[in-house]
C-alpha cells in the first residue's frame, strides 16, 4: 500500500467515523425528548456535568467529575447484531462562556470577565475581542456516545453546559482535554506494553532461578567469584544486603546519614501529598489556600524544597569523601571508574521507571481523570526518555516523571566533581579555594538573577503564575543556581576525611548546635513573610532570601553531620545514626523515583472532591508512604540491587591490596565493618 492510498483510507474511514458519531449524537438528543425519552440518553446526561454547584467562591467549580463509572456503564441502543452500537465514553473538557452572539460589545465582555473573577476568585484571562470565550481553568466530565471524536463530544459538553448558561444570559463554548477520554476497551496493549510485560517477566524468572541456585546450589559458584546469578538472588538482595544490619558501630563512618536521608525522604512525600490539595477537587479549596500559609506550623511544607538541597548536599560530601579516604590508603582516583559507576547505578533504576511509566502503567487503572494523566505521562516520556537518560531534560525538553530534574541537577554536578577532586588530592587548598569562589559565584548568580527578574522569595504559590514559571525555569532547575548546597558538602567531605581531632568544651558545644538550629528554623520560617497578609513584594529582600537560603541550610546540616561524626551529636546522633535507618536509606533512590506514581494512582482514581484539612492531609500521607513501598521494593530487589552487585563484581580486583568501589562505599556509610 503506497502513502496516497493509505491518505485516502485514513480520510474514508475518518469521514465513516463521523457520520456515526452525527447519527448517534442524533439519537442522543432525540432520547432527551421527553415526549420519547429513552434510558441510556438520560443517563449519559445524568452522568455528565452540568451545573454549576454550591461554594462558587471556595473554587468548588474547577473539578466537576459527576459520574465516571455511570458513563463509560452505559450502553447505547442495539444495532443489528443486537450488541450496543456504542457505548459511554467518559471526557473532561474546560469551561467556556461568551456572550450571545447578539450582544458583543467589547465592554460587556470586559464587564463579564470582571463579574467572573470577583465571583471565582479566579484569572479567566483578558477580553481582547467580544466573541471570544472566557476559559475558566476548570475540569468537568462529560458522557458522550463511544462513536465521537473531540469535536463530537463538544458538541454534547456545549449542550449540557448550556443548560446553566442560559441563567447567566451567556452562551456555552467549551474546550475539550486532549487526551482524557476513556471508555471500555480504549485501553489497547501495544507492542511497547508486552517488551515491558516481556522484560519484566524474564527478569522475574531470572530472579526465582537465582535465588533457587543459591539457595540449593550454592557450590555453583566460581572459584572467589560471585556469580552472576547470586547478583539478582532475592536471597543476596534481601537478605544479605537489604536487611543486613551491621553489630558494630566503627568510628569514623557516616551513620547519621542515613537517618538524615531517609527523613528527607519522608519530607519530600509529605510535601509531595500535601500539594495534591492544590491540584485536586476540594469542598474547600479556595480558604484553604487563604488560611494555609497564616498558619506558623505550616512553614516546612512551604518551604520543603529544602529536603532536596539535602539530598544535594549529601551528594557533594560523598563524592569527595570517598575518593580522598581512598587516597589516604594508597588508592588512586580512577576517573573513568568514578563515572561508569555513578551513571550505571543512577540510569538503570531510572531507565526502568520509566520504561515503566510509558508503557504499562496506563493500565492499572481507570478515573475521571486517569486518562489524561497516565496518557500525557506516557507521550511525554516516550518522546523524551533519552534526554533524561542523558540528564539534560532540565534545560532542553520537557520531564519525563517531572520530579527527576533532581537527578539532572545532581548528575551534572556530579561530572563536574572531578574538577573539584583532584585539586582536593593534589593541592587542598587550590581545592578549597575553588570550591569557596565557586560557591559565592552561585550564590551572587541567584542573588543577581532573582533582583533584575524580580522574583520571588522562592517557589510560590501566591504570585504570579508566569512569575513562578520563571523562577522554576532560571533557578530551581538550573544547575548553577542549584550548585551551593553540593559544593559545601564538598567541603564538609574533605574535612572529614582528614580526620582532624578537635577538642571543643562542652560551651562550644552548646554554641554550635544554638547557631546550628537557629540558622536552620530561620531558613524554614521566614517564608512566612511573603505569605503573610498585606505583604508587599521587595525585590531585594526576594534576592537576599533567595541567594542565602540555600546555603545557610547547608551549613546548619554541615554542622549536624561533623558534630555526630566526632562524638559532640548526643542524643541527635543516637537517633540519626540508629540501625534500622540503614535498610530505609538504601530505598530512598527507588523511592523517590517512584513515590509520584503512588501519589498519581492516588490522585486519578478519585471520582469525588474532599474536605480538605490537615488530619485528612496526613491521613493521604500515611497511605502514600505505604503505597509507595511495593513500587520501592520490588524495584530495589529486581533492579537496583541486582545492579550494584554485578558493579561490585565488575570493579572487584584481583588482588587484596584495593577494594571495590561498591564496597568502600558501603564502608564509608557503615553497611559493612
Amino acid at each position: 500500500m503506497d502513502f496516497r492510498t493509505a491518505v485516502l483510507l485514513c480520510l474514508m474511514l475518518s469521514s465513516f467515523a463521523k457520520a456515526d458519531c452525527d447519527a448517534d449524537l442524533e439519537e442522543y438528543f432525540q432520547g432527551l425528548n421527553p415526549s420519547n425519552p429513552q434510558l441510556w440518553s438520560l443517563e449519559m446526561l445524568d452522568s455528565s456535568a452540568k451545573f454549576m454547584t454550591d461554594g462558587i467562591s471556595e473554587l468548588t467549580l474547577l473539578y466537576k467529575f459527576a459520574n465516571f463509572d455511570q458513563c463509560i456503564a452505559v450502553n447505547g441502543p442495539s444495532g443489528l447484531n443486537g450488541n450496543p452500537k456504542f457505548t459511554g465514553q467518559y471526557c473532561l473538557f474546560a469551561v467556556g462562556l461568551q456572550l450571545p452572539s447578539n450582544n458583543v460589545d467589547l465592554a460587556n465582555a470586559v464587564e463579564m470577565q470582571q463579574n467572573l473573577k470577583q465571583i471565582t476568585k479566579l484569572r479567566v484571562g483578558e477580553a481582547k475581542t467580544a466573541s471570544e470565550p472566557l476559559v475558566l481553568p476548570s475540569m468537568w466530565g462529560v458522557c458522550a456516545p463511544s462513536s465521537c471524536g473531540l469535536e463530537g463530544v463538544k458538541r454534547v459538553a456545549d449542550f449540557n453546559t448550556q443548560l446553566f448558561a442560559n441563567v447567566l444570559g451567556l452562551k456555552a463554548n467549551t474546550t475539550m482535554y486532549e487526551n482524557s477520554c476513556y471508555y471500555e476497551g480504549s485501553f489497547v496493549l501495544d507492542a511497547a506494553a508486552w517488551c515491558f510485560i516481556a522484560f519484566a517477566i524474564l527478569l522475574a524468572c531470572l530472579i526465582l532461578a537465582s535465588t533457587v541456585l543459591e539457595i540449593f546450589y550454592p557450590k555453583l559458584g566460581f572459584a572467589g567469584q560471585q556469580p552472576f546469578f547470586n547478583a539478582f538472588s532475592l536471597n543476596q538482595t534481601l537478605m544479605k544486603d537489604l536487611m543486613r544490619l551491621p553489630e558494630v558501630n566503627a568510628p569514623g563512618h557516616l551513620r547519621c546519614l542515613h537517618g538524615m536521608r531517609t527523613m528527607s525522604m519522608v519530607w519530600v512525600v509529605l510535601c509531595h501529598s500535601y500539594s495534591i490539595v492544590t491540584n485536586y477537587a476540594g469542598h474547600n479549596l479556595a480558604s484553604t489556600l487563604s488560611k494555609f500559609p497564616s498558619q506558623w506550623f505550616i512553614a516546612p511544607l512551604l518551604n520543603g524544597y529544602m529536603s532536596v538541597d539535602t539530598f544535594l548536599l549529601l551528594s557533594g560530601l560523598l563524592t569527595v569523601y570517598i575518593p580522598l579516604m581512598d587516597d589516604s590508603k594508597g588508592r588512586k582516583f580512577n576517573v573513568l571508574k568514578y563515572y561508569i559507576y555513578r551513571y550505571l547505578r543512577i540510569t538503570i533504576p531510572l531507565a526502568v521507571a520509566i520504561w515503566f511509566v510509558s508503557t504499562t502503567s496506563i493500565y492499572f487503572g481507570k478515573g475521571p481523570t486517569w486518562t489524561l494523566g497516565f496518557r500525557t505521562s506516557m507521550q511525554v516520556c516516550r518522546e523524551n526518555w533519552w534526554a533524561n537518560i542523558l540528564y539534560i531534560s532540565n534545560y532542553f525538553f520537557d520531564f519525563c516523571m517531572g520530579h527527576t530534574w533532581y537527578l539532572c541537577v545532581d548528575m551534572q554536578l556530579a561530572l563536574l566533581a572531578p574538577l573539584i577532586i583532584y585539586p582536593l588530592i593534589k593541592w587542598p587548598k587550590y581545592g578549597l579555594v575553588a570550591i569557596f569562589v565557586l560557591t559565592l559565584g552561585s550564590i551572587a548568580a541567584v542573588f543577581a538573577v532573582t533582583y533584575t527578574e524580580d522574583l520571588p522569595w522562592t517557589s510560590q504559590f501566591n504570585v504570579d503564575a508566569s512569575k513562578s514559571q520563571r523562577y522554576l525555569e532560571i533557578i530551581y532547575i538550573n544547575t548553577p543556581m542549584r550548585a551551593s548546597p553540593y559544593l559545601i558538602g564538598m567541603a564538609l567531605g574533605y574535612v572529614l576525611s582528614k580526620k582532624y581531632h578537635v577538642s571543643i568544651p562542652k560551651w562550644g558545644v552548646a554554641l554550635g548546635w544554638l547557631a546550628s538550629t537557629a540558622l536552620a528554623l530561620s531558613v524554614i520560617f521566614l517564608i512566612l513573610i511573603p505569605y503573610s497578609e498585606g505583604y508587599v513584594e521587595n525585590a531585594l529582600e526576594a534576592a537576599f532570601f533567595s541567594s542565602l537560603h540555600k546555603p545557610a541550610w547547608a551549613l546548619s546540616l554541615c554542622w549536624i553531620i561533623w558534630a555526630c561524626v566526632n562524638g559532640y551529636g548526643g542524643f541527635i546522633d543516637k537517633i540519626l545514626s540508629w540501625k534500622y535507618f540503614i535498610p530505609l536509606s538504601k530505598l530512598t533512590f527507588c523511592g523517590y523515583l517512584m513515590h509520584a506514581s503512588a501519589i498519581t494512582l492516588h490522585s486519578n482514581l478519585r471520582r469525588t472532591p474532599y474536605f480538605i484539612s490537615h488530619f485528612q492531609n496526613l491521613y493521604l500521607f500515611s497511605g502514600i508512604l505505604i503505597l509507595t513501598l511495593p513500587y520501592t521494593i520490588v524495584l530495589y530487589l529486581a533492579v537496583e540491587a541486582p545492579t550494584m552487585n554485578l558493579m561490585r563484581l565488575a570493579f572487584k580486583k584481583r588482588n587484596n591490596v584495593t577494594e571495590p568501589v561498591s564496597r568502600q562505599i558501603n564502608k564509608s556509610l557503615g553497611k559493612e565493618a
